[in-house]
Parts: C-alpha cells; structure tokens; sequence
C-alpha cells in the first residue's frame, strides 16, 4: 500500500478488489481504510463480508457486531450478524438477530422471509398438552378468504389460462365484484418456501384480471410489472385473518407443497373452517391419463380433505357423484354442494373479431371447426384427429373444414401429434395453436361453424359451455359432467364410437339447414349463465356451514403412519402419516419420510383413547449426516420427562417411547438442537428423519410382537 494515498482511494482498491471476487485480497484494504475511519460502520460490515468469504463465519460475526454497535438504528449489521450465526448453526441467535433487525425495517420484503424461516426457533417448549386437529368455529362466517395460491404460481410463467385457472378467476373477480358479501372479503396465499400466509392485494389481481383478458404475451411489459406485484409474497404482510373466518380454496391446492400443514398451523393460530372446491376427480378415476406426480399428489389431497375439509364445493352432480364414491375411503365428512359453472357472456363482436384476426392464422376466411383444450392424452385428440381423416377420405378435401385446435401440449399427447406430423392430408387441414387470449378466442369462436370437445372425463367442460353461450353447437361425448355442461344444446355422440362421431360430423360439416336447425335450439342463456350467479352461489353456500358437522376423525392405534410421500391411492393412513406432523418443526416429505429441522419437531397423535391409557410409541428414525443428539419426549395430559439418543450417520433404529394419553391423544417432541447441515441444494439444517411411526396400548402383546419383528426386519 502506498502511504500517501487517501483514505478514498484505498476504499476504491477495496472495493475494487471485492466487486472482483478477490475477497482475500479486498480484507486488507477495509482494514488499511478502517484504520483511518475507524466509524464507518459499512465499511465494517464490508470487511465482516471479506472475511466471511476466506471461511472465518467467527471471526466475521464480531465485526457486523461491531457495527450494529456503532448503528444499532440500522438494520442491515444485525441481517448480517444473523447470516454469520445460521453459517455457525447457532439458529436461535441467528433468529434473534433477524427479529431485532426487523424490528428496526418491518417493511423491507428481505427481511420479512429471514424472520419467517427462523421464526420456529423462537417457539418456546410447547408444555401444554397434546392437541386434536381444531374443530371449525360455530356459527356463519365472520370473513372469507379466498386462497389463490395455485393461481399466482400459473400465473408467473403463463399469461392465458386453461379451465380451471379460468374458473377461479371468473369466480373471484365477481366475488370482489359483489355488492354485498356475507361477510367481508379476504384474498391470501400460502407461502410453502417459508411456512407463511399472506395478504394478497385485491386492486393488484383485477388488474392482472383484466390484463388477462385482452392479451396473451406473458414478455409484455405491463402484464410482468402487474403479476410481479401481485406474486411477490415478501413484500406483503401476514393475511389479516380474523377469528371464525373460512378459507375457501376454488382451484387447485393439491400442488402446492405442504399445503396441509401450512393450514393447520394457520388453524393453531386463528379458529376458521375450511372448504375445498373439485373441480374432477380424473387423478383418482384415470390416472393413466395423469402425470404419475399429478396423480400421487391429487390422490394425496384428496386423501387430506378426509381430516381437513369443513365443506366442499363441486362443479357439477358428475364430480359430486364422483366425490362421494371416494368419500369413505378417506373418512369425508362433507356432503359436495354442486356449484355449477358459468361460461360469462361473449364480449362485443368488433373487439373480439379484431383480436382473432391479430392472430394472423393462415387461410383465415376458409370455414373451420374449432377445438379448445390442452394436448393431452385425456382429451383425446387423437380420436378427433381420425375422424377428420375419415371426413377427408369421405368428402371432397375442398369441402372439409379446417380443425383448428387451440391449446397448449401437455401430457402424452404424442399419439395424436405423431399422427398428425405422418399424414401430409391431414397437416393440409389441422392447425394447433397456443397462447390465445380469452378475446381473440371469442372472435375465433364467432367466426367457426362450430366447436368439437373430446375427452375421456371431465368435471364440467367449460369450453363447451362457452361454444354455446356464442350460439355455436359443440359436438361432445355423452359422459360425466359434459352430459350437464351440454345440455343447453350440444350434440352428443356415444363416447369411444367413431363411426358415429364421423356421421354427426359430416351432417353438420355438409348440411348448413340441419346446422342451422340444430343451433336454434340452443339454450344461449342457460349456456351462459354469468360469473356472478356461480360467484353468488358460491357465497351463499359458504355463508351457511351445516349447525353441526360431524366431529373429527381421531387415530386409530396400532396403524404404522409412514411419513413418506404415499403413493397413490392415498387413504387414511396416507393422510395421518402428512397429518401428524405438527408446527414449523419439519421439512417436507420425501420418498423414505421426512427430516425434522433445527430446534423442536413435534408429531402430534390424536388417538382414539379414553386419557390415562398407558401407550408405546414407536418411532422408525434415520440419522442425519455426521451424528445428532436428539432429545425425545411424550406429552400427554403433561410433559414426560426428556430422554436422550446419540444417533449415528445414516442409523435407522426403531426408538420406543412410553406415555400416558391426554383428553386428545398423545404428542412426541425431537429436540434437535442446532441440527447438522445436511449438505444438500436447499442448504437444510436438519435433525432426525422420521420414516414412520406407530403407537399402541402397553398391554396389547400382538402389537408389541408385530413391531419388534419390523424392527428385526
């Protein structure tokens, strides 16, 4: 260093250094200029970064200590200080240092996570005794909320929506829309990254709503600037639930990682009833025609409704029929109310028309037939696209209309787009297209002869409803909840029957009188019944929840409760094994189980046992890397005494426990500490895996035999 340089030259070396990646290099210079600007707290703060950077997390913390001291109004020397201590793993100090640094900046979206994703190591012991799953509050709904979770995340990366996502939002904009609720209305989402509910600002979804509408480049400026405001979850505070609300989710929550948890701890928090929407039950009735993952998570959900649904709502008597046929298997309680769809009235032609003509489709004023669906296995393009084959080879070419199918390619839609890409006749007269606004849609509907829907089941068929809200007849097969999404005037064919479909299609395609007829017949105000109608049935089933549902399920003894992510079908067990695990206290599940987190972990057992039965509890546990000292205890009426394990990298005992049961059951705690570093992408600190566990009555001898052997192998 030259001794005639200024202090600001020197930080420019620094800084130079450092912006270089030259940490070890940089730690001089922020010493050198320090030395001469000894109260520059930043600059400490830089030189705490540089040494961190060289590995020294220690020696690092007590220079951002040094300078919350010299600015301990600012927040960023604690946010820093916290760092160092989750690099330590001394987690409840990093908590700690997070809180005060929020304390000092509650608006700053950074440090609303970092407080959310350590806050469970400022949690007390929970000494109170083991607790059921809450019962809903009595009584209408003092609020509602809707979850729109699974919408916001369609939303970051698409820009048109597909049925369901086009359910909710028709739904939820009238519901905001409605001049006078039953109670006030709420939006939230739930967070699964850091375990947290949050408030969804309203103004911020109508205007992703409307921009929705109008466009579909999901790159256009002012839709990104809109759905990165509604989306950003740090920047928003805790949903402002009040007591005795519902939470009501209209769309697709079973994707949504530890989704049930998330609700049982909002539940510990505030008392609310919770009611679910089903839309189909296709994962569980066809899963051959379902991602593998889509199925084992549908079936997972449902599984869950069993312990967590207060009501449920379906879209049509097909998927009510369909529920309740699914019912028992998973213990639910509610009986379906069916909300049937609406398909909103069409827009003004002249805007709807202009946006279909912006699409630039070629031979845009030959006649088509128009098909709206994603490309998948389940709505069967593949029949469709046969059936125009057939038309061709029957027909003329020149009096075959075009198909134009609109929707994006999905799951196993290989067969029908395998087809299409070998038959050069066919390529002449089928067009796919995705990414079609809702207006230019409507104009595309204007202009067609008519629409086709195909699918092997569906839970109502919105297309259909919309093809005839336009006056269009939609040719449909005769099945599930397209027989009540048609029935305003569609022209069914038997499902599966080819020949058929063939000669319905070449009447309509040939025969403009018998087209004509058969359009005139159409019930255009029952096919378009208004977002409003289904939003205020909606609200009005919400607002009276039945006087008295029936109690919550309680636990079975002697069930083995695997703690891993259960494979379809899911039943009960299935549902206890995600159910048990209570509190912030746990990582998600995995195909073996799942890891506890740092600090306390609890399973919480709400067995079906008078208080006072004496029990064991067997736990399948898993050693995390390195060695762990995991402190165990039951908790019953009261707290059970702390009992300590050493378990060894990669160990599976079998652990027992002793406890007397409480009014509710039995809880188990797994005191981890500070946990060890799991090595893993998600940067986890863990405790000890969890693969199952299993509890019964100390005098029932077949049990204790049977888990023995288990753990024998």
């Amino acid at each position: 260093m030259q001794g005639d340089e200024t202090p600001e030259q020197i930080l420019a070396r620094a800084d130079a250094l450092r912006d270089g990646g030259s940490w070890a290099a940089a730690e001089p210079w922020y010493r050198a200029y320090l030395s001469l600007r000894p109260r520059h707290w930043q600059i400490h703060v830089q030189l705490g970064h540089a040494v961190k950077e060289t590995g020294a997390p220690e020696a690092a913390l007590e220079h951002y200590r040094h300078a919350a001291a010299l600015a301990p109004e600012e927040w960023d020397p604690k946010l820093q200080e916290g760092h160092a201590l989750r690099l330590l793993g001394r987690g409840r100090e990093a908590a700690e240092a997070m809180h005060r640094a929020f304390e000092l900046a509650p608006d700053m979206p950074l440090l609303r996570r970092e407080v959310a994703l350590l806050r469970h190591r400022l949690a007390p012991p929970p000494e109170t005794p083991a607790e059921a799953l809450p019962e809903p509050p009595p009584g209408p709904p003092a609020q509602l909320a809707f979850d729109v979770t699974d919408l916001l995340d369609y939303l970051r990366d698409a820009r048109t929506p597909t049925g369901i996502q086009r359910v909710q939002m028709g739904m939820l904009g009238a519901i905001l829309d409605h001049p006078a609720p039953p109670a006030p209305v709420l939006l939230l989402a739930y967070d699964p990254s850091a375990w947290r509910w949050w408030h969804v600002e309203e103004e911020a979804f109508r205007r992703v709503l409307a921009l929705s509408v109008v466009g579909a480049d999901a790159d256009d400026p002012a839709w990104r600037a809109a759905t990165t405001r509604l989306c950003d979850a740090d920047a928003r505070p805790d949903a402002p639930l009040c007591p005795a609300a519902t939470l009501a989710s209209l769309g697709n929550a079973w994707g949504v990682q530890d989704y049930f948890r998330g609700l049982r701890m909002l539940r510990r928090q505030v008392p609310l009833r919770y009611a679910a929407f089903v839309h189909d039950c296709v994962p569980l009735l066809m899963p051959e025609h379902c991602l593998e993952l889509t199925a084992r998570l549908y079936a997972r959900w449902f599984a869950a409704l069993g312990l967590h649904a207060d009501q449920v709502m379906t879209n049509s008597r097909a998927t009510a029929a369909d529920v309740t046929r699914f019912a028992p298997s998973v213990g639910l309680r509610a009986t379906p109310a069916v909300i049937p769809l609406a398909a909103a009235p069409p827009p003004p032609p002249t805007p709807a028309l202009a946006a279909a003509e912006a699409l630039d489709l070629d031979a845009a004023d030959e006649p088509f037939v128009l098909f709206v669906a994603t490309l998948e296995s389940r709505k069967n393009h593949l029949m469709i696209f046969q059936a125009w084959l057939a038309l061709l080879r029957r027909l003329p070419e020149a009096r075959v209309p075009r198909l134009l199918c609109v929707g994006r390619p999905g799951w196993r839609a290989e067969a029908a787009l395998g087809l299409l890409e070998r038959s050069a006749m066919l390529r002449r007269k089928v067009r796919v297209v995705s990414g079609v606004s809702d207006l230019a849609l409507a104009g595309l509907t204007l202009r067609c002869l008519f629409t086709v829907y195909n699918s092997f089941h569906e839970g109502w068929g919105l297309p259909v409803s919309e093809s005839l809200a336009a006056g269009k007849l939609c040719v449909v097969p005769a099945h599930s909840g397209l027989l009540e999404a048609g029935a305003p005037g569609a022209v069914f064919f038997p499902p599966g029957d080819l020949p058929t479909l063939v000669t319905t299609l070449t009447a309509l395609i040939t025969d403009p009188a018998h087209r004509a007829t058969l359009e005139a017949r159409i019930d255009r105000a029952a096919a378009s019944r208004p977002w409003h109608l289904a939003a205020a049935d909606v609200l009005a089933h919400l607002a009276a929840p039945p006087e008295k549902p029936p109690p919550r399920p309680r636990l079975v003894l002697g069930a083995r409760l695997s703690l891993a992510a259960a494979p379809p079908p899911a039943d009960q067990d299935a549902a206890w094994g995600e159910a048990v695990r209570e509190g912030l206290g746990w990582w998600w599940q995995e195909g073996w189980g799942c890891w506890t987190r740092d600090g306390i972990a609890t399973l919480q057992l709400p067995l079906q046992v008078p208080a006072g039965t004496q029990l064991r509890v067997v736990l399948e546990l898993r050693g995390p890397p390195g060695s762990l000292s995991l402190r165990l205890r039951t908790r019953g009426a009261a707290p059970g005494p702390w009992q300590r394990l050493r378990l060894a990298e990669d160990a599976q005992p079998h652990v027992v426990l002793q406890g007397e049961a409480g009014p509710n059951g039995l809880a188990v705690d797994l005191d981890a500490g500070d946990g060890v570093a799991l090595g893993d992408r998600a940067k986890r600190r863990v405790g000890a895996g969890v693969a199952a566990v299993t509890a019964f009555a100390e005098d029932d001898l077949p049990a204790r035999l049977s888990a023995l052997e288990r753990a024998l192998g």
